[in-house]
């Protein structure tokens, strides 16, 4: 038997995304096993997550779908900006979001009409490094796949991943293309040798209702977290080296994507009500973000009417992300549309720091594990159910102590070792090459 070699074709616009990160450790950790591995990056490259003695090449370029149809001319002069550093790159995405919907209009509509240039790229270098696998990162690149398969030149298969679909979906209904699009999904997922990876037993169901895609054509598997390695709990001084925070006044944070989905006004309102209830903690609010900074603009307005003292970042290092998910006394995470996973939620728990989550989407099915729960759910959309819950945790200390001590337990299932074990035996594969 020859050894696998996995491709990954890697769509990003910029922002570290959870569906992105996934995607990376399981390349990384199927080339620690010794697997051959290459990564074609689409729009944006975000080399620093990927290990080194990995190859990777650049597919196409984001200015390639700057016109409504695919342009050669562009995506050869858009070398010009490998000049600037990935981060401004990605700086300057998220402050033009503008930008960023019509590249993505753009290329849904090239996916639906066909990219004859890049499938024969996509060919060429599958041909060139050999690749038997193909794992693009969101189901919605796969007629790519198809269409190199189709021409038979290169004998491979790939699978489909779905794992957020629904956010290009949005713009799939901006240009007109809905319908076009889900045609797309169902017609890749039927053509691939393996049924569909999904990210949650939810999510299959949405995908379901929303797609019409098969539940019994799909295979839930978690994502892999990268679980913290035994030592001791991170040093406070690292967060008060970047934010003024008090180690004797209980730290409740928001860690994600600061963009309107996630429902960060929601944890204001609740924390204005538990202010008013005389309930003390400090509130911290750090992420990125993909669709540019307006949604935190109006939180911050939303704060400062509500007299609330939040204390905000960006982007955050690994060490300060580690320290936050470890002193914090809960981490809530209140979105308002139904989460496919809930990777925040997951590494939260391996700190052994509770979670609160709405009971909503596949986010659900990361707190608990048989009678074992590491968080509390609120009523999805419910303000004051939030505030109770947050209440809770805060001035109940057994409460706290039970989820904290099953918090980490639950998390290590969803390790990338596990992730990764089961992506191989899915794909009828050993755990390592022959």
């Amino acid at each position: 038997m020859s050894s696998p070699v996995f491709g990954f074709l890697a769509f990003t616009s910029g922002s570290y995304e959870g569906a992105i990160l996934r995607d990376m450790r399981l390349a990384n950790a199927l080339h620690r096993r010794g697997f051959k591995v290459v990564v074609y990056w689409m729009m944006e490259t975000n080399r620093e997550l990927v290990d080194p003695g990995i190859v990777q090449r650049v597919l196409s370029r984001s200015l390639r779908y700057w016109r409504a149809r695919p342009s050669g001319l562009l995506n050869a002069l858009a070398k010009i900006l490998d000049v600037y550093h990935p981060q401004r790159r990605r700086r300057f995405a998220q402050q033009h979001p503008n930008f960023v919907a019509t590249l993505l209009r753009h290329f849904i509509s090239a996916v639906c009409d066909g990219d004859d240039g890049a499938v024969r790229r996509l060919e060429k270098f599958m041909a060139r490094d050999g690749v038997t696998h193909l794992l693009p990162t969101f189901v919605m690149t796969c007629p790519l796949a198809l269409a190199v398969k189709q021409r038979g030149k290169h004998p491979f298969d790939y699978l489909a991943t779905f794992q957020g679909e629904e956010i290009f979906a949005n713009y799939a209904q901006v240009a007109g293309r809905l319908e076009d699009y889900y045609a797309q999904l169902r017609n890749s997922a039927a053509a691939s040798g393996w049924p569909a990876v999904v990210v949650s037993n939810d999510y299959a169901l949405r995908l379901r209702d929303e797609v019409g895609l098969d539940p019994a054509r799909m295979k839930t598997i978690y994502p892999g977290i990268e679980l913290p390695l035994a030592q001791a709990k991170p040093r406070f001084e690292i967060l008060t080296e970047i934010l003024p925070l008090r180690p004797d006044v209980p730290m409740v944070t928001y860690f994600g994507r600061q963009d309107s989905e996630k429902g960060i006004d929601l944890l204001l309102y609740a924390t204005r009500m538990l202010r008013d209830r005389g309930v003390e903690f400090q509130l911290v609010i750090c992420g990125g973000s993909s669709f540019g900074w307006s949604y935190q603009d109006v939180c911050k307005q939303i704060a400062r009417h509500l007299r609330l003292h939040v204390f905000w970042k960006r982007r955050v290092s690994d060490a300060m992300r580690a320290a936050l998910y470890a002193h914090s006394r809960c981490v809530v995470y209140p979105s308002i549309h139904r989460e496919p996973f809930g990777m925040v939620a997951a590494e939260t728990m391996s700190h052994g720091t509770p979670v609160i989550v709405p009971d909503h989407g596949g986010i659900m099915e990361v707190i608990g594990q048989g009678e074992r729960v590491g968080g509390l759910s609120f009523k999805v959309w419910d303000t004051a159910d939030l505030a109770r819950q947050i209440e809770r945790l805060i001035v109940d200390d057994a409460l706290y102590g039970s989820l904290s001590a099953a918090a980490a337990q639950i998390a290590a299932q969803f390790s990338v070792e596990a992730m990764t074990d089961q992506v191989l035996a899915h794909l009828g594969l050993p755990k390592s090459p022959p």
